[in-house]
């Protein structure tokens, strides 16, 4: 077995996995019940991002600091920023996100798979319904669509009610 050096690395590794069992996973339920399946699929994908999403509200809670963008980031369940390519600005009252590449779409565009691929990318915006109704997860670009990079827009819908 390979030894992981760093951090990047078991993140990307652990990503080739997941997007790999994601693909064979939808492939196999979308051959036995057809495309009426992927309803189920961007349910399922939501009900998981909303349940991750309470889990880091509840982590940032406890902790006794305020629902704020930043805290979503600082306490986000995976080291995601160790294995993807992101640059990160913050605003007052958002944050741009740009990501250069992405593990996940990687694997299902070489299966010709970023059609079914995409929906999981529903996890973004569901995550941040599960963490705080004053934050929404906007998606600008995605490479699954054919954009160069993807690119995202988190907002709080109510300035006055920041960190609540």
């Amino acid at each position: 077995m390979a030894q992981v050096k760093t951090i990047g690395e078991a993140v990307r590794n652990m990503s080739v996995h997941m997007a790999n069992m994601y693909y064979y996973l939808t492939k196999a339920v979308i051959e036995d019940f057809g495309d009426e399946a992927c309803k189920s699929f961007e349910r399922a994908i939501r009900e998981f991002g909303h349940a991750r999403g309470r889990a880091i509200r509840e982590e940032v809670l406890a902790a006794g600091l305020p629902l704020t963008i930043e805290n979503l980031d600082r306490f986000y369940d995976i080291p995601i920023a160790e294995g993807w390519d992101l640059h990160r600005n913050y605003e007052d009252d958002h944050k741009d996100n740009i990501t250069d590449s992405c593990t996940f779409a990687t694997v299902w565009k070489e299966k010709d798979w970023a059609e079914v691929g995409h929906i999981y990318c529903i996890i973004d915006i569901a995550i941040r319904e599960g963490y705080s109704d004053n934050v929404e997860f906007r998606p600008v670009k995605n490479i699954l669509l054919g954009d160069e990079h993807c690119q995202s827009l988190t907002v709080y819908r109510d300035i006055a009610r920041k960190g609540e």
